[in-house]
């Protein structure tokens, strides 16, 4: 049965994987007391990823967009990272998300479909943050 950490780590290839197949080079922070899990540049551009793995469900995939240890829990800032990756693990699929979209936010919730009371406002689909 593969656990947590594995899954975790499946997220992460698979957006280092198509980061490289979209000519971003990959930088990999060492450790893991850092808020980036990947940083990646092209044409001299760097990118600060945060990369959380989950699964759907009811219709949305939510998301812990926050760390936390024994000790503290502490919300991701525009200081430390540029983007959420979050990587579907049951479906294959990575959501590529702004930090400015998150900021300050605890959970990430993006809807794979429309609310079934049609609700849209404060909803974030999906689908606009599709990477793979």
């Amino acid at each position: 049965m593969i656990n947590k950490k594995q899954i975790s780590k499946e997220g992460e290839l698979r957006f280092a994987s198509e980061f490289t197949r979209k000519n971003w080079r990959i930088f990999l922070p060492y450790g893991e007391d850092s808020p980036v899990d990947l940083l990646i540049e092209k044409d001299g551009t760097f990118k600060r990823i945060q990369v959380k793995s989950t699964r759907p469900i009811n219709g949305a995939i939510h998301c812990r967009v926050k760390s936390s240890n024994n000790w503290q829990v502490k919300k991701y800032t525009k200081k430390e990272i540029d983007y959420f990756a979050i990587y579907d693990y049951i479906n294959k699929k990575g959501y590529l998300i702004p930090i400015e979209d998150m900021e300050g936010m605890t959970e990430a919730i993006i809807r794979l479909d429309r609310a079934k009371n049609n609700q849209t406002k404060g909803v974030r689909l999906a689908e606009k943050y599709v990477y793979f």
